[in-house]
């Protein structure tokens, strides 16, 4: 499940906008998300996770942008035959 809204606040003031780019950090070992962001800021989220690399805050690692995508599935009900 995917959050409804970008993971960035501006000003004080949560993004309302859907999100379109999972952002994760990619280590030697392992890949790790840090967020969710609309497309408006990816380039906030890029400046925001390379200082907190260089504060040590997350691990460091080559910040990756995924486009958020859609999975379509059929629902099924448990529901009892009617005849």
């Amino acid at each position: 499940m995917v959050p409804e809204r970008c993971s960035i606040m501006v000003n004080g003031k949560v993004c309302t906008l859907p999100p379109s780019c999972i952002v994760s950090i990619l280590s030697e070992k392992e890949e790790y998300m840090i967020g969710l962001v609309c497309v408006d800021h990816i380039l906030l989220m890029k400046t925001k996770a390379l200082s907190m690399q260089k504060s040590g805050k997350i691990n460091k690692g080559k910040i990756r942008f995924q486009k958020v995508k859609p999975v379509m599935t059929d629902c099924i009900l448990n529901l009892k035959d009617i005849d």
